[in-house]
């Protein structure tokens, strides 16, 4: 009788087998890692518009005295616990700081809102941020923050000459939305420019 050989794959074909799996392998990780940071890029920027209209909404029928007590926003002094009282624009102790304050904590991931979190940021942090120093935001931060004269990139000369500079005790004043293209830096053009409001 007749013993036939089983033969098997030689080393050599094995490591070409892995070699071309490996050149896959890495062209499929690149290909992932872009697919992955283009989405992060299109929910940060889709929150950010939607954060400014949500603010159009809400000063449109404050500003117009439509309502008085706003619709959505709560009114905070400092931070996002305890209040259930929305902002009322005749109320005595009202201020732009506690609209804005309100206005952050409806976005924030312990708020009483839409949660935003930050798609670069790790933890899940809240990407909308109160009153940050540009020097200060993270990639990612939808900045909601008063107006100081000529502090903000991305304004035309006329708004930065018809604004004026406000502060959170005020009563009415100017403030600003930005977006947070990379650490410390601000959007200056198309989807990533920031917004001026007012508050009247």
């Amino acid at each position: 009788m007749k013993k036939t050989l089983q033969k098997g794959f030689s080393l050599v074909e094995l490591l070409v087998v892995v070699a071309i799996i490996g050149v896959l392998a890495g062209v499929g990780v690149v290909g992932y890692q872009s697919y992955t940071d283009s989405a992060k890029e299109r929910v940060a920027i889709a929150n950010f518009n939607s954060v400014k209209r949500f603010m159009e909404t809400e000063l449109t029928l404050l500003n117009n005295n439509i309502q008085t007590v706003s619709g959505a926003i709560n009114s905070y002094s400092t931070n996002c616990a305890g209040s259930t009282t929305k902002y009322d624009s005749e109320a005595s102790d009202k201020n732009i700081g506690k609209f804005l304050n309100g206005a952050v904590c409806y976005f924030d991931t312990s708020g009483y809102g839409n949660v935003f979190k930050n798609p670069y940021d790790p933890a899940g942090a809240s990407q909308v941020v109160y009153n940050k120093n540009t020097s200060a935001l993270e990639k990612g931060h939808i900045n909601i923050a008063f107006f100081t004269a000529g502090s903000r990139a991305g304004l035309t000369a006329t708004e930065l000459t018809s604004a004026k500079a406000t502060s959170a005790t005020a009563t009415k004043g100017h403030f600003i939305i930005t977006y947070a293209t990379a650490d410390d830096t601000e959007g200056t053009s198309g989807d990533e420019k920031g917004k001026l409001f007012e508050l009247k």
